[in-house]
This record gives C-alpha cells, sequence and structure tokens, in this order.
C-alpha cells in the first residue's frame, strides 16, 4: 500500500546538507517527544513556518551537540499536526518499505533492538504529564497508519522510545496512549491486534520475545541474543527444548510450549 502522509522534506524545511545513509528494513514505528515546550510556549506555534524552523533547530542540535551527520529521528509530528521528514532520503526510503539508518533508539541492555532501523517519530513537546492535542494525535495515527501499510509494519509494533533505550521518552502520558494509538491504527487499517497473539514464532519481535529468550537461556537452551527478535537461533532453540521435553519440534511457542518454560 503506498505511503500517502502529507510530509514536508528536508529540502523545504531547508535542512543543511547531509549525504546519504543506509536504507534498512524497519520492523517497528518508535515514539518519541522532542522535550520542547508545550502550547502555548511551544517553538512550532502550530504553523508550517514554526514547524520548519523547529525542525532545523533540532537538526542544529544533534550535529552540535551529539555529533552526527543529521537529524537522529525520521519524522518530527508538530503541535498543528504539522509533519516534517528528518533525516536526509527517509521518505524516499518509506515509500519503497525500507527505512534509513538513523540514530533515535539505541538499544541499552536487556531491551528491544532494531529501533535505529526503524522509522523514528519525534513528536513537539514534553509529554510527562502534558496531553497531546487532537491536532498532533490525528497526524501522529494518519503517520503511523501510512508507515505500517508502506513498510509492512504491524500496528502492535508501535513502540516507545524507553522499550529500547534507559530513558523516560516519550514522556508517561504518551507511553500511557501508545496502547490507544495501536489501536486505532489498526482500526484504521482493518486488522486486529488480536490475530496471533498467543503464538511467538519467527519473525515475532517483541517484549514477550525478550522473555522467552530469557526463559530458553535459563533452561539451557540459549538463543544466543536477547534482542526482542524471533529469528532462526531463538527457533532452533525453542525446537532443542521443546525436544527435550517431548513436545512437537515445531519451533513455535504454543499454549504448551508456553506451559513447559514457565511464560
Amino acid at each position: 500500500m503506498p505511503f500517502t502522509a502529507k510530509v514536508i522534506t528536508t529540502d523545504e524545511w531547508g535542512a543543511k546538507s547531509a549525504g546519504s545513509f543506509n536504507k534498512t528494513v524497519p520492523k517497528f514505528i518508535v515514539i518519541h517527544n522532542t522535550d520542547n515546550q508545550n502550547p502555548p510556549n511551544d517553538v512550532s506555534q502550530g504553523t508550517v513556518d514554526g514547524g520548519k524552523k523547529l525542525a532545523r533547530q533540532i537538526q542544529e542540535d544533534h550535529i552540535e551537540r551529539n555529533n552526527w551527520r543529521d537529524s537522529g529521528h525520521n519524522f518530527l509530528n508538530t503541535t498543528g499536526g504539522i509533519i516534517l521528514e528528518g533525516r536526509h532520503g527517509t521518505l524516499d526510503a518509506v515509500k519503497q518499505g525500507m527505512c534509513i539508518q538513523s540514530a533515535h533508539a539505541r538499544q541499552d541492555g536487556n531491551r528491544l533492538a532494531g529501533g535505529n532501523k526503524s522509522p523514528g517519530i519525534e513528536n513537539e513537546g514534553n509529554f510527562m504529564t502534558f496531553k497531546m492535542g487532537q491536532k498532533q494525535w490525528d497526524s501522529l495515527v494518519g503517520l503511523c497508519v501510512s508507515l505500517c501499510n508502506s513498510c509492512n509494519i504491524n500496528p502492535k509494533n508501535i513502540r516507545g522510545h524507553r522499550e529500547f533505550s534507559n530513558t523516560d521518552c516519550p514522556g508517561d502520558w504518551l507511553f500511557s496512549q501508545l496502547p490507544r494509538l495501536r489501536q486505532e491504527v489498526a482500526e484504521k487499517l482493518g486488522t486486529s491486534l488480536e490475530q496471533d497473539e498467543a503464538l511467538l514464532k519467527l519473525d515475532s519481535i517483541g517484549l514477550d520475545v525478550i522473555e522467552l529468550q530469557q526463559k530458553l537461556t535459563d533452561k539451557g537452551f540459549s538463543p544466543e541474543a536477547r534482542d526482542g527478535d524471533f529469528g532462526e537461533n531463538t527457533k532452533q532453540a525453542v525446537i532443542a527444548f521443546q525436544r527435550s521435553v517431548g513436545l512437537a519440534t515445531d519451533g513455535i511457542v504454543g499454549t504448551d510450549t508456553r506451559k513447559a518454560l514457565g511464560l
């Protein structure tokens, strides 16, 4: 399905040149907040020109303070519901079902991996307690729908920055709204979040996979990584465990395998 969200490109908001970046296969959509002031003191003031100003400020900060070549995120969603491209090449990549390697969600410890290979959305504001306005919320939903469509991302893999890194981003309030965001995106896509929810299998991703990988490791069937990505190594570890306890060796974690593992 095509990417349909309206996005102001890096050329249009006057980004500094940054060269090209590697394309990646995205598995998540990562939600952030910019930690800027909220309305009525927001930088963008809900305008297009204000959004462009904020995008330039963030890029300058990421280059000067973090020593990056470009903005660390892929998209910026302002208080006025205006969406701007972040890292150069992002818009073209997502239209092809890919993403641009970014710098918005490194993995810390046994948290989810793959954040920087997936689109990161900065939402203007600080959402620890402040509630996002409807315009900004609607544009966030619309952008997530487009990304799920074009990049074949399951809406249940819309995740918060704190699930990847040791941070309070995207703020307590916004993090608490992610189930609602996933549900609204799924409804617009005409899909169900409950489909195959109980099964863990090849290509499953998420915190429940990290728990599975830890349980396998504890029982002596290490999948090598505890990264929340059910790859071939995890499948083989599951098969080895299933064989050891006399279960069908299909590499799928259903009811019986969950029970045997203590999940």
